[in-house]
């Protein structure tokens, strides 16, 4: 086994697997693999499992060891070059319930931003002309780059929405404003749109607490929670993903 070959003694490695258009992608964490005895070693594993990418981290961040073909994801039927580490959700059912309560939120506006955007799961399939806002810069390149080639009509922009949230005043351009943050929540971005005429919010979050946190704020600022939907995807967890809609 590969990990029996360079994992040392009493060292754990981490592995981190997600099911790609290709196959699956493997990031292994913790272990030295150097020379090449060790690339025929990872190459003739791939070959005999069928890997579609494989990389290691000692630390300094992934290194591509494998990788035959370029890696894609398929958002909204969108292939979406895959950086490493990127964020997705945990099932494609799940995804799919979440999509589905976005879409069902925004309806048909015109215009949309999508903040906190990822790769583009949510904005890929949404209607109209849509902004899409990502700290993640290997991220937002993906999307600018799929979005281009499948001629939708999206600007995404490299920004930290933490550091940097849309203004209220750029929050008003909008139909519709799409939320999916980490579990920190978006508080900064919450205390700009409580101000903002936005008539519709499609709120998802991982978090129940940072989200009974930010609806608080922005019921206070005049919009009214219309529907909480949730989705239990985290799979032999407890933790549940959810869907809002806010209307004012």
């Amino acid at each position: 086994m590969l990990l029996a070959r360079f994992l040392k003694a009493n060292r754990r490695a981490r592995l981190h697997l997600t099911e790609a258009d290709q196959g699956i992608d493997l990031l292994i964490e913790g272990i030295e693999a150097e020379g090449l005895a060790a690339a025929e070693a990872i190459t003739a594993f791939c070959q005999r499992h069928g890997v579609a990418r494989l990389s290691i981290d000692n630390g300094l961040g992934p290194e591509t060891r494998w990788e035959p073909e370029p890696v894609t994801i398929t958002l909204a039927g969108i292939p979406v070059p895959m950086p490493h580490n990127s964020f997705l959700q945990a099932t494609r059912e799940g995804e799919a319930a979440l999509v589905a309560a976005v879409r069902e939120s925004v309806g048909q506006a015109g215009t949309i931003a999508d903040l906190f955007s990822g790769l583009g799961t949510f904005a890929l399939a949404l209607p109209g002309r849509v902004y899409a806002g990502e700290a993640a810069r290997d991220a937002i390149l993906s999307l600018k780059a799929a979005g281009a080639r499948a001629g939708r009509t999206l600007f995404a922009d490299h920004r930290d929405l933490f550091r940097r949230p849309l203004t209220t005043a750029e929050c008003d351009r909008f139909e519709a404003i799409v939320l999916d943050p980490p579990r920190a929540g978006a508080r900064e971005q919450v205390l700009q749109l409580a101000a903002a005429k936005t008539p519709i919010i499609a709120y998802v979050s991982c978090n129940p607490g940072t989200f009974a946190r930010d609806a608080e704020i922005l019921c206070k600022g005049g919009y009214t929670l219309e529907w909480v939907q949730p989705v239990g995807q985290f799979r032999w967890s407890t933790h549940v993903e959810l869907a809002a809609r806010f209307v004012r």
